[in-house]
């Protein structure tokens, strides 16, 4: 019975080796098609980019680095920007962390400017097991800090205890690949890549009406007829102003650990001298509750907020958005344009102050 146990113990153990040898093979981006393919992208063009936007679906579909870098090449031209998309969607900000800390290591040297889009700070449900999309991200490092977040973010007892429980399963789940194999085969021969997701300039920007019409037979065509009608615009709309007036200068009731670590990111961008934006996109719904009170505990020079809809009436007009909740081509042309403009002055600001 005990050389069983010890043989068993054994193959666990070779097992556990191997498991970390292929999870050390791959890139950070590994389980995520669409950041795959940018990533890949990105590093092979060597030197053309210095600005980074990564965020979720309300980064990836609503900012356009070809309009941007026009914008900014005509207002600072010395800054010379050259902008890359890697909004991604349903991501989670602990995700958009995740890969922002792995693209400054390696390739810190290169960026000059990052926007780090807010999004879902916990959303985990046991829908989601399993799936690479989910795993891939988890971190000795960050795995305390994202179980932390969750509960501190989550409501009710179920879900406090329920979210960092299914996070820690993920983790296991990573560390042991299970049921990976594929998705590792994939990665090393070369053929996790989604090219559509580069959009038509390679730049990451994708716009929703664009891929309707590259991907006809998808769910787009069916959110944009359902989700468009003007109630359910406008009951959205009121949802937000309502959350908005209620937690605009509220200070309390948000991640403290969530808190910590964008502190620290900006530290780290600071002692690379990256100048860093931290956005609050429009229409985000109850997630207010939540984002506002973190959004309000940051540096002021580093963030910039599109959750008030009184102040933006124009990116609440059903003429502007493909959904209830996100632009079409024309909104995100606009803002773009408005967002450049907020970026040039948080970066001027943050110059100023560097220069006292």
């Amino acid at each position: 019975m005990k050389k069983l146990f010890r043989n068993i113990a054994l193959l666990l153990l070779i097992y556990i080796v191997i498991s970390q040898v292929a999870v050390n093979s791959l890139p950070f981006s590994w389980g995520n098609t669409r950041l795959n393919t940018k990533y890949e992208e990105f590093k092979s063009r060597v030197g053309d980019f210095n600005t980074i936007f990564i965020g979720a679906s309300t980064t990836y579909r609503h900012i356009d680095p070809t309009i941007f870098d026009s914008r900014l090449a005509e207002e600072k031209p010395d800054w010379h920007i050259h902008s890359f998309n890697f909004g991604i969607p349903a991501n989670r900000t602990p995700q958009s962390i995740y890969a922002l800390k792995n693209l400054i290591e390696m390739k810190g040297n290169d960026i000059e400017y990052i926007v780090l889009d807010l999004s879902e700070l916990t959303k985990m449900g046991v829908d989601n097991l399993h799936k690479k999309e989910m795993i891939y991200w988890y971190t000795r490092d960050n795995i305390v800090s994202v179980m932390q977040t969750s509960y501190d973010s989550e409501k009710g007892t179920l879900n406090k205890i329920g979210v960092p429980l299914l996070h820690l399963f993920s983790y296991g789940e990573k560390l042991l690949m299970v049921g990976m194999g594929s998705a590792m085969l994939e990665q090393h021969a070369g053929i996790n890549i989604e090219e559509l997701a580069l959009g038509p300039d390679r730049n990451g920007y994708y716009s929703l009406d664009q891929e309707m019409v590259d991907d006809p037979e998808g769910d787009l065509a069916i959110r944009y007829d359902v989700l468009r009608t003007q109630d359910t615009i406008d009951f959205r709309t009121m949802q937000c102003q309502k959350l908005y007036d209620k937690y605009r200068d509220k200070g309390t009731g948000y991640s403290k650990t969530m808190e910590q670590e964008l502190e620290d990111l900006i530290k780290l961008c600071n002692g690379k001298g990256i100048h860093m934006v931290v956005m609050l996109s429009q229409r985000l719904g109850d997630r207010y509750e939540y984002l506002i009170p973190l959004y309000n505990r940051l540096p002021e020079a580093n963030k910039v907020s599109f959750a008030n809809p009184a102040e933006y009436p124009e990116l609440n007009d059903r003429n502007n958005l493909f959904d209830l909740a996100h632009l079409n081509r024309q909104g995100s042309i606009l803002f773009t344009d408005l967002f450049a403009t907020k970026f040039i002055e948080k970066v001027e600001a943050q110059e100023g102050a560097d220069a006292r």
